[in-house]
């Protein structure tokens, strides 16, 4: 047993000694091919996600809802059998009977038409509105590495500041104070960094959620590791006008032309149950044959006659809907333009408070370092560092913030106005 082993092991031995120098380097990037783009992330729900392909199963049945509307009654076989002493003067017969339908087919087949319609927008919509998910859960998750950034960023200068606090001269009166301060922020910062890394792993699973791909194992990860290594995620360029933004609202939302298809099928449908009250026309014909064999035909025809019914109630519902359908469309409209306008304001308040904050974070920044100097050379005591420190931090965690709104209110405009690039607005 002991040869066994100690062969296996030089086995082993001489096998990692034979493994090429960067085997090991590729086994640990092997989890960035997990790390995707925001185009990437993007092209992958549009092609796999399973709400989205359960939303697209619906093209498939307002075509099928067409074909349906448009077909043609089935015939009716039926059959005249005599029996006994009348059959001597009277023939039998069978044959089929024809329904055909009066003008009905063409208009059942045009609101089945308007319905494709809505479906095929319906289904844009889900797609944009799905873009635009992706967009802030992969923001969200960037916000989230950049905390954590921000905070292993920080404990590093707290352990500068630890070390600094530890090498000063032990006969100095604050020495014990400002080791122990010091011990005491390092440690503490340690909970915030299991806190942000925690917060990561759950801005990941909900990015992972978004894009909701079906059989999908693998739980993917932004490719950039932050908002301080990439550029904005928002493309630099002057903000449309107002006017602009409209037209491009009342031009690209699916939602506004679902609800012009909407109204276009209760329309068509007035005229569908209108004509519930021409006739249908019935065509019958076959064989008939006397009780002594004489062959021969026959040929009948007939027609419904709406007299007992000639149905109003439904006429009258129809209409209601058509108005239903019509005050939807102009709530819609209003509301549009309403929310694009607070969208608007908000947008540009959130772009200008953005760069404030990045000419506080310069000064902060400078102050930091000048804090650190002065407590370094003996000429401030801890405490004050660590107040300035302090502040640099909450400087940081509002610009956080503000980038957060600024990024909010920039989907929140894109999703009003329909589109997924303000630049498209300023092509119309």
């Amino acid at each position: 047993m002991k040869r066994f082993l100690l062969t296996a092991l030089i086995i082993i031995c001489t096998c990692l000694c034979l493994l090429p120098a960067n085997a090991i380097t590729d086994a640990n990037t092997d989890s960035d091919k997990y790390k995707i783009t925001l185009q990437e992330a993007i092209d992958m729900a549009l092609a796999g996600n399973i709400e989205l392909q359960e939303q697209r199963k619906n093209l498939g049945i307002s075509q099928n809802d067409i074909k349906a509307a448009n077909a043609l009654k089935n015939p009716q076989f039926q059959s005249n059998f005599l029996m006994g002493k009348i059959a001597k003067t009277n023939s039998s017969q069978f044959g089929l009977t024809l329904p055909v339908e009066i003008t009905k087919r063409g208009a059942r087949k045009k609101v089945s038409e308007a319905g494709l319609s809505y479906t095929e927008n319906k289904i844009k919509d889900s797609e944009f509105k799905l873009k635009l998910k992706i967009r802030m859960a992969y923001f969200n998750l960037l916000v989230a590495k950049s905390n954590l950034k921000l905070m292993e960023d920080r404990k590093d200068l707290l352990e500068d500041l630890y070390d600094i606090a530890k090498n000063r001269p032990k006969n100095n009166d604050s020495y014990t104070i400002d080791l122990l301060q010091a011990d005491m922020k390092l440690k503490k910062q340690l909970i915030q960094i299991n806190r942000a890394e925690a917060n990561v792993k759950t801005a990941q699973y909900n990015f992972n959620r978004v894009l909701n791909l079906e059989n999908n194992l693998t739980l993917y990860d932004s490719k950039d590791d932050s908002l301080f290594n990439q550029p904005m995620l928002i493309a630099k360029a002057n903000l449309p006008s107002y006017e602009m933004l409209e037209n491009t609202a009342f031009e690209n939302r699916y939602d506004i032309k679902m609800a012009q298809a909407k109204i276009l099928k209760a329309k068509r449908n007035i005229s569908v149950v209108t004509k519930q009250r021409i006739p249908d026309v019935y065509v019958s014909g076959g064989y008939a044959f006397a009780h002594d064999g004489t062959p021969g035909a026959y040929v009948g025809a007939g027609f419904e006659i709406p007299s007992l019914y000639l149905y109003t109630p439904e006429i009258k519902t129809a209409k209601l809907e058509y108005d239903k359908a019509q005050l939807e469309y102009n709530s819609i409209i209003n509301i549009t333009k309403n929310i694009i306008h607070t969208n608007y304001d908000k947008f540009i308040i959130a772009q200008e408070n953005v760069e404030h904050y990045k000419d506080i974070i310069n000064k902060s920044n400078e102050i930091l370092k000048l804090s650190k100097q002065r407590y370094k050379k003996g000429k401030a005591p801890l405490t004050s560092l660590i107040v300035v420190e302090q502040s640099h931090q909450d400087i940081l965690q509002e610009y956080m913030s503000a980038l957060g709104v600024y990024y909010n209110s920039y989907i929140d405009l894109l999703q009003e106005i329909g589109t997924d690039n303000l630049a498209e607005a300023q092509n119309l």
